[in-house]
């Protein structure tokens, strides 16, 4: 019999061992190759799912028929057994089933689809959504569910990616371990992943989102169930259970903490994890890890091939957002895409040196496009009340819950206030924006400086041809801009509404012996500015 399948999307067959073993999860190692009829290979690995029941989690890659063989130990009973399935192409409308898993583009500036198409990094945090985010129950008026509705908003709001964060740490450990008699370790909580965390990653994935999956917080590791070893056995089996999904790995949120006795320490360990994720994956899906707060930018792990981005963390106000520091780390590490991963929240109380105020669309819009202009393969948006999955106002009473609100959430954002913030509607201007100039092929103008959030000129960058500039004009550009090298001669030009999302009519513009001078925005709001030679 020969199972039917879709290709990119997972299908799952199921394998019953002879016998229950004592550890399920270390004495019974099952893996299944497979093996397509046009000669692609792909490994995967089998998760344990209670009892002597294991199961084998594989997207195809390719239309037709793909034979299956098992590897497991001689008493499992299921050593050399075999298997056909047949894979249909997949005939929706969502992206990462029609163009495949992401790698890293020509160029390593931005990133693709398994087939070519040009992936636009647009993401959205949700560090609760395993299990503090509720699935059966919602505080706005608008939607039935809190998880689900806010996934299905930010799908309409044009996210590409749910950048997320299992919490296997501290407060999460009972979900996700449970004692078994027999076990030499603590064993996966079957039930937590079969009745809770099953449903979330599907239906992130079926709504077309990549999952940017992190296993727990950086600085917990050696606390608690958190040990290097333990965190490599749940990688593993989450790699197992989850891997053939839409998924980029991001190891650990903030993964090198904030002391810095403990740094090394905490590189290497996480290190280790990493390798056991790059071991395990069988599709070389991206990895990367959500780094630290730093200035300059952070870079460790860059130079290891396990390594393909950086997914930076330019903060929340603590340090100064700059142009330069975007110029800068990109200028140093070539071939490896950066996406701004963590950046002024919105709603969020920032963390300036002249006291915190209450983030909001202006202040997210002006980091994002900085970013993109600077040479960014995507941006990260976030709401205050959301990641920190506020649900009432006034101070939790979890201690560590109270210090990060008396910090980040001063003003009491919850989080169906945070699902309405406007910024999150202008992110998906900003892709759109970028889709339709083609981003990929854009590229910085200028070497820059430090000057905060390009208040000086407009950030521009120019297609290799010179026949096409995109200018990006914060609120506080104060002075005009002569770009040079570009086509001369006639050139059609449209302003774009950040805030809206709309063009307005085409006015003709005219690059003289090659320099095309920016006119002044419209007015004293942000703008960006489409020019385009004529001919």
């Amino acid at each position: 019999m020969c199972q039917r399948a879709v290709t990119w999307r997972a299908t799952t067959i199921d394998l019953e061992a002879a016998h229950a073993y004592p550890d399920p999860v270390r004495d019974c190692r099952i893996s299944v190759t497979f093996e397509h009829e046009g000669g692609a290979r792909v490994v995967r690995e089998a998760y344990w799912d209670g009892g002597a029941t294991y199961r084998v989690s594989f997207a195809p890659t390719a239309d037709g028929i793909w034979r299956w063989e098992v590897e497991a130990p001689a008493d499992s009973g299921l050593r050399g057994r075999e298997g056909r399935l047949f894979s249909a192409a997949y005939e929706g409308e969502l992206g990462v089933f029609r163009h495949g898993f992401l790698r890293v583009g020509a160029g390593g500036r931005h990133f693709e689809h398994a087939d070519g198409t040009p992936f636009f990094w647009l993401g959205d945090t949700h560090w609760e959504f395993a299990w503090g985010e509720r699935w059966d129950e919602s505080s706005h008026p608008g939607m039935a569910s809190q998880f689900r509705g806010m996934v299905d908003r930010r799908v309409a709001q044009g996210f590409t990616v749910y950048q997320t964060n299992l919490r296997a740490d501290l407060a999460g450990e009972g979900r996700f371990w449970r004692e078994l008699d027999g076990a030499r370790g603590p064993v996966p909580n079957v039930e937590f992943f079969a009745d809770e965390l099953d449903r979330r990653m599907a239906y992130v994935a079926d709504a077309g989102l990549v999952n940017a999956l992190g296993i727990a917080w950086g600085f917990n590791l050696g606390r608690g169930l958190t040990t290097v070893d333990n965190m490599c056995e749940l990688a593993r089996y989450v790699v197992a259970r989850y891997g053939a999904l839409p998924v980029v790995w991001t190891l650990a949120g903030e993964v090198a903490g904030y002391d810095d006795a403990a740094r090394d320490e905490l590189i290497a360990g996480w290190r280790e994890v990493a390798l056991e994720i790059e071991r395990r994956d069988g599709y070389g899906q991206l990895a990367t890890a959500h780094y630290t707060n730093e200035r300059p930018f952070a870079d460790y792990y860059f130079d290891e091939p396990w390594f393909d981005f950086a997914l930076n963390q330019a903060g929340h106000g603590d340090y100064v957002v700059a142009e330069g520091d975007y110029r800068a780390w990109l200028a140093r590490h070539e071939g490896k895409p950066l996406v701004e991963g963590e950046a002024l929240y919105e709603l969020c109380s920032s963390l300036e040196e002249m006291g915190p105020r209450k983030v909001d669309a202006a202040m997210v819009r002006r980091v994002a496009y900085m970013a993109i202009q600077c040479g960014c393969a995507g941006y990260t948006y976030g709401a205050q009340g959301i990641w920190d999955n506020a649900w009432e106002k006034g101070l939790p009473a979890d201690p560590m819950a109270r210090m990060v609100a008396q910090v980040f959430n001063r003003f009491g954002v919850t989080w169906d206030e945070a699902i309405d913030a406007p910024g999150a509607e202008q992110m998906g201007h900003l892709r759109r924006l970028c889709e339709d100039v083609g981003w990929w092929r854009m590229r910085p103008y200028g070497s820059g400086g430090s000057a905060l959030l390009g208040r000086h000129r407009p950030l521009v960058t120019v297609a290799p041809d010179g026949r096409e500039v995109v200018a990006y004009y914060a609120s506080n550009v104060r002075k005009r801009l002569s770009v040079e090298g570009v086509e001369p001669g006639a050139w059609e030009a449209r302003w774009f509404d950040p805030r809206e999302g709309r063009y307005g009519e085409p006015f003709s513009l005219e690059a003289v012996d090659g320099v095309l001078e920016l006119p002044e925005r419209p007015d004293m709001e942000d703008w960006a500015l489409v020019a385009r030679a004529r001919g």
